[in-house]
């Protein structure tokens, strides 16, 4: 088996082989995702199951690959505009139902690990291209009430599985920094605390110790891109509470980067970290990671802006000064109106930072 840094670098390289062309831009339907997943029904080692609905009666599925002793359990997009990962999941999907390509690595997830993939939790939200569910709740703050169906669904599910694993998958603000820099926090990681005291209970430090490897494999490819979040104790959402309830909870947040936009090149970092962390997790990798490696990741901090306009000469009542001025872009949703890319590899942009 190679290291998982070496298949990081593999997988780096060998990317487009695994791309799912029919999921080219972030503003796509849930019907697209449907489609992709009975797909899978014709790929060997898949498994699907109806888990439940969305307040709109959409059906939310759960696919599992292997039969393993380690459960592995990864969600995406309770927020519904936030679709990096998605795409990412049937990239990786892909990857493990290609029959040629690292058969070692494959097997031996089949043999040691069950994976779950819950791709599209709020699928109402990802139809909308907004953050919350129909009922305007914001899912990630709805751990500890359960108003919504897709939060019971998601805690049903969470709780018929007790995961050994689990990776929250999320987008975040383009405009966030790494720490006190001019470089956007193109991924940030957070290993959740359990509760105010924020201690580090065995099940948080296997996830601080995997955040670790995962950053190190990261940084050779987006250097000083890196940050992660503020470990406060949020009691309504799902990474603390699944935390507490003993699953190494892992946080993965797609920020910005130059020149992408439809965050694609991110994609490709979510898929390689994705399989990265799976490999350490199935080799127990992560156990010999310094801790203290988590420790020195910046915080994310929000100094960025889409746009500075410089030295603006501004007159007022025969009074002159020259200022700057900040924007930031904000993007409008159009009801029925879903952008396509025609390119079929559009994941080769410019990836200068």
């Amino acid at each position: 088996m190679i290291s998982t840094s070496d298949l990081a670098g593999r997988l780096y390289y060998e990317y487009e082989k695994y791309f799912e062309v029919k999921l080219t831009h972030r503003r796509f339907l849930y019907s697209d995702i449907l489609l992709l997943i009975n797909g899978l029904k014709n790929k060997n080692n898949f498994a699907i199951k109806k888990a439940g609905k969305s307040e709109l009666g959409k059906d939310i599925f759960l696919v599992s690959y292997g039969k393993g002793k380690t459960k592995i359990f990864l969600w995406s997009q309770m927020h519904g505009n936030e679709a990096t990962a998605t795409m990412a999941l049937f990239d990786i999907f892909n990857f493990l139902s290609n029959k040629n390509d690292f058969v070692e690595l494959k097997n031996f997830l089949l043999k040691e690990t069950t994976i779950y993939f819950l791709p599209v939790v709020n699928p109402d939200g990802a139809d909308l291209f907004q953050r919350r569910n129909y009922f305007d709740i914001d899912l990630n703050r709805d751990a500890a009430r359960l108003a919504s169906k897709e939060a019971k669904l998601l805690m049903k599910i969470f709780k018929e599985l007790q995961p050994d694993f689990g990776f929250n998958l999320h987008d975040q603000d383009t405009r966030y920094s790494a720490g006190n820099s001019f470089k956007p926090a193109t991924i940030s990681f957070l290993a959740p605390p359990v509760d105010n005291s924020k201690k580090m209970t065995l099940c948080r430090l296997n996830s601080v110790k995997l955040i670790s490897e995962l950053f190190s494999i990261l940084s050779k490819y987006i250097p000083g891109h890196i940050a992660k979040y503020s470990d406060d104790y949020e009691p309504r959402a799902f990474g603390d509470n699944f935390q507490k309830m003993g699953t190494s909870t892992i946080l993965i947040e797609s920020g910005g980067w130059k020149n992408d936009p439809e965050k694609l090149f991110i994609r490709k970092l979510n898929f390689i970290l994705i399989l990265s962390a799976l490999q350490s997790i199935t080799l127990k990798n992560y156990k010999n990671q310094q801790p203290e490696v988590y420790d020195r990741i910046p915080l994310n901090q929000e100094l960025l802006r889409d746009l500075i306009i410089r030295n603006v000469a501004v007159n007022r009542n025969d009074k002159k000064c020259k200022i700057d001025i900040a924007v930031n872009f904000e993007e409008i949703n159009i009801p029925g109106k879903h952008l396509q890319i025609k390119d079929p590899s559009p994941f080769r942009i410019a990836v200068n930072n």
